[in-house]
């Protein structure tokens, strides 16, 4: 297995562990605080989800990020630019999401919208390094191997410790 093959394979992975992991929860669930101070689990997910749709669309292929593409911002009522770094707890608290099944459509493509690049490229490919805004200079391994997989891997396990806090199944262990 090459490494684009394991990347592929990973991502899918962690894209299917964090539509499942939101799937069966409430909107009271989805907006629970711990101790009224931590981030709730629509925070954690927006943020996670707008950050793999931004880094890959814009920062890397340069084109709108589905999110601004297909109007998710307008269509749920949330910042057409905000992806939640750099957020204060207020800030952060504040992000609702409304309607949980636009939201989860709106994951779908932006999910299907990263698979489909990573299907384009070669294991070569992953040498190339971008220029991105804020990040600075990253290659492609860096990029996927980092940024999106890592990320997901730490805000899966934040949304499935925010879980167990309610008395929910968290981690699948």
């Amino acid at each position: 297995m090459g490494s684009i093959e394991y990347f592929r394979s990973a991502m899918k992975s962690a894209h299917k562990g964090l539509l499942d992991v939101i799937e069966d929860l409430t909107d009271e669930q989805l907006h629970f605080r711990p101790l009224d101070q931590g981030n709730h689990i629509a925070f954690i997910i927006w943020h996670y989800v707008r950050t793999e749709d931004t880094v890959l669309n814009f920062l890397v292929q340069k084109k709108k990020p589905v999110w601004n593409e297909e109007g998710w911002d307008e269509k749920l009522g949330l910042d057409p630019r905000a992806q939640g770094t750099g957020m204060t707890d207020e800030q952060a608290a504040a992000i609702k999401i409304q309607d949980k099944s636009a939201f989860l459509k709106y994951m779908e493509n932006a999910f299907s919208s990263s698979e489909a690049y990573l299907d384009g490229l070669k294991d070569e490919d992953l040498d190339q390094v971008h220029e991105l805004a804020v990040m600075g200079k990253r290659s492609l391994y860096e990029v996927i191997g980092g940024t999106i997989l890592q990320h997901s891997a730490n805000h899966l396990g934040e949304i499935q410790y925010v879980r167990g806090l309610q008395g929910l199944k968290g981690s699948p262990v």
